[in-house]
């Protein structure tokens, strides 16, 4: 298993792009609680970092897919997205591939 951490100071509005094992990451910090997602949504491959957080879910830019970010469940539209564990550990984020 791959590890990859983020600084909470090095977030950018919230949301991170990290690479764990060879796949692109999505992790966004909300209301506390980190969540990670493979950056490609599953609709066409475009990048969910740019997706409008709502709440505990991520509409994607692209086509208005809509994703629960705790568990990638598809709310809007026909797949799941890919979701990593992700962890607060004091001052960072640790995401586990």
């Amino acid at each position: 298993m791959s590890v990859a951490r983020i600084r909470l100071a090095d977030l950018d509005e919230g949301r991170a792009l990290v690479e764990v094992g060879g796949v692109e990451i999505a992790v966004f910090m909300v209301e506390g609680r980190p969540h990670a997602l493979a950056n490609a949504c599953p609709h066409q491959g475009n990048p969910l970092l740019v997706g409008e957080v709502l709440g505990e879910s991520l509409v994607c830019a692209f086509h208005g897919w809509k994703f629960d970010l705790a568990t990638g469940a598809c709310l809007f539209g026909d797949e799941p997205a890919r979701i990593f564990e992700a962890e607060l550990a004091g001052e960072e984020i640790v995401v586990r591939a």
